[in-house]
């Protein structure tokens, strides 16, 4: 993931907010279930909450990527599994064809001929006709 810039973070509002009992477990889970729909969050918190913003991060199991002030932004680590390539659908009626190509029973399927010159009109409908004077 690229690496976010100041730019970035300050247009970033802040989605969660951590009021004067702290970081419960509950804040936790609605920190990540943020960070998995926005890959990049800022949490803001007030002046008389104790916060440790190593520990959300650590607790989130989010990488810490600024904090300033009574502000943190976090992103969402990233994981080690690489995407899984879905192989393309065979369906029967595929695999019936393709077999019939093979065998020499049936020719590949032709596509038509791409039209050359000037395309059609449009035909007016009776609303639209130019009237006669």
């Amino acid at each position: 993931m690229p690496e976010p810039n100041d730019r970035s973070m300050q247009d970033l509002k802040p989605t969660v907010w951590i009021g004067k009992q702290g970081c419960s477990e509950t804040m936790i889970e609605e920190i990540v279930a943020q960070l998995k729909k926005r890959k990049l969050i800022k949490v803001k918190w007030l002046q008389s909450a104790e916060v440790e913003p190593e520990e959300i991060a650590a607790r989130a199991k989010a990488r810490l990527v600024e904090v300033r002030g009574r502000t943190l932004v976090l992103a969402e680590k990233a994981s080690g599994k690489t995407p899984v390539k879905k192989a393309a659908r065979t369906t029967a009626r595929t695999q019936g064809r393709l077999a019939a190509v093979q065998s020499g029973k049936r020719a590949p399927a032709a596509r038509p001929p791409a039209t050359e010159g000037p395309a059609k009109k449009p035909r007016q409908t009776g609303a639209l006709k130019a009237r006669k004077k």
